[in-house]
């Protein structure tokens, strides 16, 4: 009696051994939105990631935490790592970066050169330049990244990979170079070099931004907000 049983249910447990043998090897799919799948297959966006960031969670920090030059330079020039140790940050192993704001006077408004430079005479005026800041059109690498770096939040580790880390700070430098555009009044990047410099030069600048501390000497800040005014 039990052999007629059991001969009876072995079709029905053959079949659930070959159910349980399939679903073993299955993998459980990812449901993605149309959008999502788009986005994975193009993969890491510098510039998306900085529109997230930028008015959310950049500017706040450096509307925070930036500290005045007049107060920060003598510190630096008196205990270097006293600075580092309170403000700086960095990636890696590479030189600090600083937060910083201030305001002054533009002794000289230098297009020469595609990188150019605005040699700024910081309140209280003395006649000489002590920062200088870039003007574009052309902003390095090495200067879109101290914007990314002085704030300290955006950790390399946090990234798949170096091209994705840069990619930050060139989405950076991409918003600051527009950002530079409309407030020199030019038509476009390019035509930052046709700006006249006597038209600048005795102007007072403000403005809040990022260096990073690779020569007190010759201290070049990168503007993340900048005003000028007569």
């Amino acid at each position: 009696m039990a052999r007629r049983l059991f001969l009876q249910r072995l079709p029905l447990l053959v079949i659930a051994a070959v159910i349980a043998s399939s679903l073993s090897g299955c993998v459980i799919a990812t449901v993605r939105t149309l959008n999502e799948d788009e986005e994975a297959k193009q993969g890491f966006v510098g510039a998306d990631y900085v529109e997230e960031i930028w008015d959310s969670k950049l500017m706040p920090t450096y509307e925070e935490q930036a500290q005045d030059l007049s107060t920060l330079l003598p510190l630096i020039a008196q205990d270097q790592d006293a600075a580092i140790e309170q403000f700086g940050n960095r990636s890696g192993t590479g030189a600090y970066s600083f937060m910083v704001k201030g305001e002054g006077k533009i002794l000289t408004f230098d297009t020469s050169s595609r990188a150019g430079l605005a040699a700024i005479d910081l309140n209280p005026p003395d006649g000489t330049a002590d920062v200088s800041i870039t003007i574009g059109p052309l902003i390095k690498i090495s200067q879109r990244a101290a914007v990314r770096d002085a704030v300290g939040f955006i950790i390399y580790n946090d990234f798949s990979n170096q091209e994705d880390f840069a990619a930050v700070a060139n989405a950076m430098g991409d918003r600051i170079l527009a950002m530079l555009v409309e407030k020199f009044g030019a038509a476009d990047a390019d035509a930052i070099q046709s700006i006249d410099p006597a038209s600048m030069e005795g102007k007072t600048v403000t403005f809040t931004g990022a260096f990073t501390l690779d020569d007190p000497a010759n201290i070049i800040i990168v503007p993340v907000a900048l005003e000028v005014t007569d």
